[in-house]
């Protein structure tokens, strides 16, 4: 596409299938996310968090990869890029900041993970119950807040390319809900996350 010539409503559609794929992955982080109240063994549920981690930790490379290789092209070719680019980038990068509060929660969740093997490896006393009870409740709580980081993202990401497919067609288009999690509560409706460095802990 040359600087002069406007973009499709063919070319918001692939934009707006790419947010939805991107989305699609993020969902399925999510959704593989382990639970502390299951009945899975402390083992399996550190390899399905490290697992998760990788995944998530490729999603968030991507991200930065894409925001890259976009900026490289403006500044090589000035005016190549026509402005439903940009936006797509823009739209995709927003995921990112809820990407790595779900990383770090999901570190949390790892350092609770360490915490447990220590407990468990002491002596049985009432003590020990207990603190395996509240090392249990707080590992529950930072899987269940970095899957709804995750939930939050690929919400937004849904919602966004909805509207780029309405923008492309010129029809108004209801946004498409997040899938429900089987096993959580559904995540509330996120709100659009602002482009200014967040400095408030979550």
């Amino acid at each position: 596409m040359t600087a002069q010539e406007t973009p499709g409503p063919l070319a918001g559609l692939e934009q707006a299938a790419h947010l939805h794929a991107l989305a699609e992955r993020i969902h399925h982080a999510a959704d593989d996310l382990p639970t502390a109240e299951s009945t899975h063994s402390l083992a399996s549920i550190s390899e399905e968090v490290e697992d998760q981690v990788r995944v998530i930790a490729a999603i968030f490379a991507s991200l930065a990869h894409e925001a890259a290789v976009h900026n490289r092209a403006a500044k090589r070719h000035p005016g190549a890029a026509d402005s439903l680019a940009h936006r797509k980038v823009a739209l995709m990068t927003r995921a990112a900041d809820p990407l790595g509060w779900a990383l770090a929660k999901l570190g949390e969740a790892i350092a609770q993970i360490g915490h447990l093997h220590e407990i468990s490896a002491s002596p049985r006393t009432p003590e020990r119950a207990r603190a395996i009870d509240t090392a249990r409740a707080a590992l529950n709580d930072r899987l269940f807040s970095a899957h709804r980081h995750l939930t939050a993202a690929a919400g937004t990401l849904h919602r966004d390319a909805d509207l780029l497919v309405a923008a492309a067609s010129g029809v108004r288009r209801a946004p498409t809900a997040p899938p429900a999690h089987p096993n959580r509560p559904p995540a509330p409706l996120p709100t659009a996350v602002s482009s200014a460095p967040s400095r408030a802990l979550r």
